[in-house]
């Protein structure tokens, strides 16, 4: 059975878990809503968030705009982006980008980076030894 780190890599964007006691914490705007809420992970495509409350709002393709602070050391770096919610499961959905810097695409790429090398010293080198063959990525 493949382990966790293997499966993120099979996608089409490596997706990771914010640090335990490092939020990454989301302000989501919409038509109808805005919530302040933490990310249960993130990748360059898109963020999957949950949210306790289940607010309503949150339909197919939606459109909406994010403010996403990432833990980085020194200081947090915030990042705004654009997307539409792909997919909607009680507490939890996900958004998938659809507009967004080049810098904030460079922002989330470096915190992806430093939290798979956290992780294991071969799924960052994976992670780099791709950007590097797919300058895209």
């Amino acid at each position: 059975m493949p382990t966790k780190m293997e499966a993120t890599y099979r996608r089409k964007h490596i997706r990771i878990e914010p640090k335990a006691g490092q939020p990454i914490q989301v302000n989501i705007n919409g038509e109808d809503f805005i919530d302040i809420t933490n990310a249960v992970d993130i990748s360059l495509g898109g963020v999957g968030l949950k949210v306790p409350h289940e607010f309503k709002g949150c339909e197919l393709a939606r459109q909406v705009s994010f403010i996403i602070d990432l833990p980085t050391e020194p200081k947090k770096q915030c990042v705004q982006v654009h997307g539409r919610i792909l997919h909607v499961s009680g507490q939890r959905f996900g958004v998938s980008f659809t507009d967004m810097s080049k810098a904030n695409r460079q922002k989330i790429k470096k915190y992806i980076g430093s939290r798979i090398k956290e992780e294991s010293w071969l799924g960052w080198l994976k992670y780099s030894l791709t950007g590097l063959m797919n300058p895209a990525f």
